[in-house]
């Protein structure tokens, strides 16, 4: 283990625990060459006698119990415990550490540094664990000093994770670090000429997660599905873009490649499968995999429509298959188990992964339209005054203040959670009318259950930046990865329901989305706020309102 602030030493001492605040003197270090010869002959000697029961004077110490590893986990390393002959446990200062592998080599993928809490009987995660150069260790950072601390593996009980980032992020979740196995960047897209265009992020990944970007190409783009139509036309056209795209992965030095071309027409079906086929086995030759971000199919009364995706034969010839995200929400719970059942009958459920979004969703006459959560609240907490003909506010009087798009008695349904969707949402006035459905910790557990029900190949999430204007679905992520089960609960009805205040006057009513403000006595500058939760965070809206003194009718009026 390594102190703070240091660096990795040459060699172990004591129990194998690594630390580099060893101090040498000049002198000291004139004398290392002559000492190795003597250190090898004793080392060995030296950690026998530990190994049978020797005292250990390092910083941290081999427990003398070991608590089980909490279940879908493997302990890579024993338990240590820390040694309290150097004093009190130190708190707040960050840990250079490195544990000795009971096993080499170890898979290095899903390590982390775990916490013991004897008094809860629950480990607690640190930190992503990374294997030294010798292979020997798993070495880390930690915020402070535990007290008993092991490395774990994840025994991949949710599958695979896979993170994708959209073009030009460059940071992921803080949440998702040491999670994510797999991270798609949308680096790259189809030339008119069949290149590969776009360059490679600049992303610093953990030890372990296998990058693959993307290749994307959709609707969005104007133009672009003449283009993909044009390079699937011919074998020679797709053999170029085939080899193209394997330069791209063959100078990236990357693993594999994700290929998303999306809003394909259902004619370029044939011509998509023979490109795929001839991409999989130019990839696989090389030793890299293919992925692809495949459309869900559509429920129609009659059938399951696949459109341009043969996904019986794309599932031969691919390695994983993301299903993008299903958008209707309102359907959601009816529709995808109904897909999934069809897909997993035709591709081996373990190639299959569900994608999962952070955005919400706004359906309409005008169809359906993606937000992040920030701007789905503030439709959620506009409002507005109403006030006499005179339009102005005065001292001791009552003003009605609207939260106009949750105003139950315009039958509105206010920030509700819905049965059917097992989602927040809540309806708003805007042409034939609105429903906004909010993706939040509450909601996605509703659709993680579908992936130990139909055995998928694990999760992915459409966008895992840190953009703080989406939602945190994270807390309910996290979880999820570690024990393959997912969190169905649903939020407090208390805290679905609108907080009003004013900074003066007094206020009554507020449930239906509607107060009544008794205005202050005194003209001036006052503040009328409105605060929502989606039952996981709050979103205010507040406006300054200037209200006049009142006015008295002249006399004889």
């Amino acid at each position: 283990m390594t102190r703070r602030g240091g660096q990795l030493p040459w060699g172990t001492r004591g129990s194998t625990m690594i630390y580099s605040n060893r101090r040498q003197s000049q002198t000291g270090r004139v004398l290392v060459l002559a000492a190795i010869v003597v250190g090898v002959f004793l080392l060995g000697a030296y950690v026998v006698m530990k190994a049978f029961g020797g005292s250990c004077g390092d910083e941290y110490c081999p427990a003398d119990s070991e608590p089980s590893p909490p279940e879908g986990y493997e302990r890579v390393t024993r338990v240590y415990a820390y040694n309290e002959d150097h004093g009190p446990l130190p708190e707040g200062q960050p840990l250079q550490i490195a544990l000795p592998l009971t096993n080499t080599p170890v898979d290095p993928t899903n390590l982390n540094f775990y916490q013991y809490l004897p008094e809860a009987d629950r480990w607690e995660p640190l930190g992503a664990a990374t294997i030294d150069a010798s292979g020997k260790n798993a070495a880390a950072t930690l915020p402070s000093a535990p007290r008993y601390v092991a490395v774990l593996r994840r025994l991949s009980e949710a599958g695979h994770v896979v993170a994708y980032l959209p073009k030009g992020a460059t940071q992921l979740h803080p949440d998702a670090a040491g999670k994510i196995t797999i991270l798609h960047t949308k680096d790259y897209a189809p030339g008119s000429d069949g290149s590969i265009e776009g360059t490679r992020s600049d992303v610093q990944l953990s030890q372990g997660v296998d990058w693959y970007p993307s290749v994307w190409a959709d609707s969005s783009t104007q133009g672009m599905i003449p283009i993909l139509s044009t390079i699937l036309a011919t074998p020679e056209s797709r053999t170029k873009h085939v080899q193209d795209i394997v330069r791209v992965a063959n100078e990236g030095a990357f693993p594999g490649i994700d290929i998303a071309y999306l809003d394909l027409p259902a004619t370029e079906r044939t011509n998509f499968t023979l490109f795929i086929a001839e991409l999989a086995g130019e990839l696989h030759k090389q030793n890299k995999k293919l992925s692809l971000t495949l459309p869900v199919p559509q429920k129609t009364p009659a059938q399951i429509e696949e459109g341009a995706y043969d996904w019986e034969q794309l599932g031969k010839a691919a390695d994983i298959l993301q299903i993008a995200p299903y958008r209707e929400q309102g359907k959601y719970r009816q529709v995808m188990p109904e897909i999934l059942r069809y897909l997993t009958e035709r591709v081996d459920p373990k190639k299959l992964v569900l994608t999962v979004s952070p955005y919400a969703v706004e359906t309409s006459a005008d169809g359906i339209h993606v937000m992040t959560l920030a701007d789905a609240m503030a439709i959620a907490t506009r409002m507005s005054l109403v006030v006499g003909n005179e339009n102005r506010v005065e001292t001791n009087s009552n003003v009605q203040v609207v939260g106009v798009n949750i105003d139950r008695n315009e039958n509105l349904t206010g920030v509700s959670w819905s049965t059917d969707a097992a989602s927040v949402f809540f309806t708003y006035k805007q042409g034939s009318g609105r429903t906004v459905y909010i993706e939040n910790f509450f909601s996605l557990g509703f659709k993680l259950e579908l992936i130990p029900r139909f055995g998928l190949g694990g999760v992915a999430v459409e966008d895992a930046s840190a953009n703080e204007y989406l939602g945190n679905i994270w807390t309910a992520l996290n979880p999820f990865i570690e024990t393959g089960q997912p969190i169905l609960m649903q939020p407090n009805g208390d805290d679905l329901a609108p907080k009003w205040f004013v900074s003066d006057g007094s206020s009554e009513g507020g449930n239906q989305g509607v107060i009544r403000w008794a205005t202050p006595s005194q003209p001036g500058t006052y503040t009328v706020r409105l605060t929502l939760s989606d039952g996981v965070a709050l979103f205010q809206n507040e406006m300054q309102v200037q209200v006049q003194a009142k006015q008295t009718p002249a006399a004889g009026g």
